[in-house]
């Protein structure tokens, strides 16, 4: 059964479009004063770099991705007219980086470069993200079920568990 979560159109117009329009003019405002020959040519270079690296982000490599579908075979992330499919036969590597409290995901599959393979999932921004968050997890503990992170995840699961019948 597949299941399809998307980032709400307004942060995604705010968070990931006019972020990316935003580098793209620092970027443009960078050479040129690169290429004028500015006091601070360094540090225009260095704006420069991040600049890019916001635009391939944003616009290349779909790390934030307006739409997340999850299939009972595939997982896939998309934006921008673009998608990265990855079957669940092909994941060798599907490790998350979590962050509880801002309710953030960071995603690695396989072999992950700049333009593939790293996911910042937003999870407050997605609808119904309890099930995304859960779904994701499932995945991530199918790939690697000896995993350090669940393996302390079943036994405080069963700490709660002993501690009820005890008491």
């Amino acid at each position: 059964m597949s299941k399809e979560y998307v980032f709400d159109k307004k942060m995604f117009l705010i968070r990931v479009i006019y972020a990316g329009f935003l580098a793209l003019i620092v970027f443009v405002f960078g050479i040129y004063n690169v290429l004028i020959g500015s006091s601070m040519k360094y540090l225009w270079m260095f704006i420069c770099f991040i600049s890019a690296y916001t635009i391939i982000t944003n616009f290349i490599a779909i790390s934030y991705p307006e739409k997340i579908t999850i299939d009972d075979d595939k997982i896939s992330f998309s934006a921008f007219h673009k998608s990265h499919v990855y079957s669940r036969n092909e994941l060798k590597v599907f490790k998350i980086k979590e962050q509880q409290l801002a309710k953030r995901m960071y995603i690695r599959v396989n072999n992950s470069s700049i333009f593939r393979g790293r996911y910042w999932i937003d999870l407050k921004a997605y609808n119904n993200y309890e099930d995304l968050e859960k779904k994701l997890l499932e995945i991530e503990e199918i790939v690697h079920p000896n995993s350090l992170k669940f393996i302390i995840k079943n036994n405080n699961e069963l700490h709660v568990e002993r501690r009820k019948n005890n008491v």
